[in-house]
């Protein structure tokens, strides 16, 4: 008997949402590279718009992926939006959800509707999955997966991290475009970020020869301001994360700059949408981009100007580290912007009286400040605290500094962001506390 292997077909359709593009570019990259070409729909309509749009979709396919990528800072926003997407659906659509916050809050997340949760980067398992549904396999064997069944959360094994050689930072073939991730994975293991929790602490980073390559793709479709996507840009080529790669650091730089020069082109580096770490900063580093960056600016993660908040919340540099690293950026012809959070765990009000004082020696020194407020994130060690509140003696501060142009920053929405999060977690809506049954594979 011949039993013949019936494909489905299989389209996949995303919400493209201004903050989240770099998420979906990464993943379909993945499937370009896995060379699934399905179609695949970009909707940037309203809620019962995207409904309509969906439900018209659903019947030209088998199966119609619904992917959406959400962080926690969205979540308050998109949550109604999200279940009546999910309760209006067509039974032939999936719907999965993928990022920051659907990897620290997996059951939550599953029961806002979802059909499947991918946990960690999803680049492999992403892939996997939408070939199963092709080839009507059995897509609950998928890696780095959860789901829900008859009231239970489960997950699968996460896949091995990848190697960022094998993947393009962004769709080639679809002509969309984002800076390129040249580093991932972080050792600090900051409490309050997800960083480590989602990606790892061992830095894997993209070969030069790969940075180049796709930096004359974007140079080649008019995309000439070279953008990079790091937990700590003069971290690149370090083994460890813990040290300083002046050879990998220099080569990177020099083969960028030549190659601007040959063909156009300008090199951020050190500025949004990345930043850099205080201890990073020296004289040898600042002679590698001086004159070759066009970037005037460097922002600098100081996050507290107190020792002892530093090392509550794992950060593994000194006050001292920040004082020389704006020194050291001024000095060299660069300005510095330096992040602050504020209502950290544990913050006294000496602590916020050093804060302060070094804000000032900062902004005296030429620094300008960015002021953030300190939100509880799924996934996190710092997760079950208490929203971030700021003092009314801090804010006279914030906003006398915002007026004459020394400090900028969403603080305040902060602030209201992170008591609304917290509603939810104790609503029971988000859920990181309660963790899905491992599924042996």
């Amino acid at each position: 008997m011949i039993i013949w292997h019936v494909r489905r077909k299989v389209a996949i359709v995303i919400p493209y949402l201004r903050h989240n593009r770099f998420s979906y570019n990464v993943i379909l990259a993945a499937l370009e590279k896995e060379n699934i070409h399905i179609p695949v729909y970009l909707i940037r309509s309203k809620t019962y718009d995207f409904i309509e749009e969906i439900h018209g979709l659903a019947k030209k396919y088998d199966v119609l992926v619904l992917a959406i990528s959400i962080m926690t800072t969205q979540i308050v926003d998109m949550l109604d939006e999200i279940r009546k997407i999910n309760k209006m659906r067509p039974n032939n659509v999936i719907s999965v959800a993928g990022g920051p916050h659907p990897s620290g809050d997996p059951c939550g997340t599953l029961d806002l509707g979802f059909d499947f949760v991918f946990i960690g980067e999803a680049e492999m398992s992403f892939s996997d999955f939408i070939m199963k549904l092709i080839d009507n396999e059995d897509v609950f064997s998928t890696k780095g997966i959860s789901y829900k069944h008859n009231g239970e959360y489960f997950m699968t094994e996460r896949p091995p991290p990848i190697d960022l050689n094998e993947y393009p930072p962004f769709p080639v073939g679809m002509r969309m475009f984002n800076p390129i991730e040249i580093t991932r994975g972080c050792p600090y293991a900051c409490r309050y970020c997800q960083v480590t929790y989602l990606h790892g602490a061992r830095p894997r980073h993209r070969d030069i020869e790969r940075i180049l390559e796709y930096c004359e793709v974007m140079i080649k479709a008019n995309k000439k301001d070279l953008r990079f996507i790091s937990p700590n840009s003069f971290g690149y080529g370090s083994i460890d994360g813990r040290n300083v790669n002046y050879d990998a650091l220099a080569e990177l730089i020099d083969k960028l700059y030549s190659l601007v020069k040959k063909e156009g082109g300008r090199i951020f580096f050190g500025s949004f949408p990345s930043e850099v770490r205080p201890d990073f900063v020296d004289e040898d580093v600042l002679r590698i981009i001086k004159g070759k960056v066009a970037n005037r600016r460097i922002i600098v993660g100081a996050q507290s100007g107190s020792d002892e908040i530093l090392k509550k919340i794992h950060r593994g540099h000194t006050v001292e580290d920040i004082i020389n690293a704006v020194e050291i950026i001024q000095r060299y012809g660069f300005r510095a912007d330096v992040d602050f959070i504020f209502g950290l765990p544990g913050e006294k009000e000496e602590d916020l009286v050093k804060t302060e004082r070094i804000i000032q020696e900062l902004v005296k020194m030429g620094a300008r400040i960015h002021a953030h407020t300190f939100i509880p994130l799924p996934g996190t060690p710092f997760y079950k605290e208490a929203p971030g509140k700021i003092p009314k003696r801090i804010k006279k501060l914030l906003y006398r500094l915002t007026g004459k142009g020394h400090l900028y920053g969403y603080w305040e929405s902060q602030e209201r962001l992170a008591r609304k999060i917290v509603e939810l977690r104790e609503r029971g809506i988000i859920k990181a506390d309660v963790r899905p049954k491992l599924v042996k594979q």
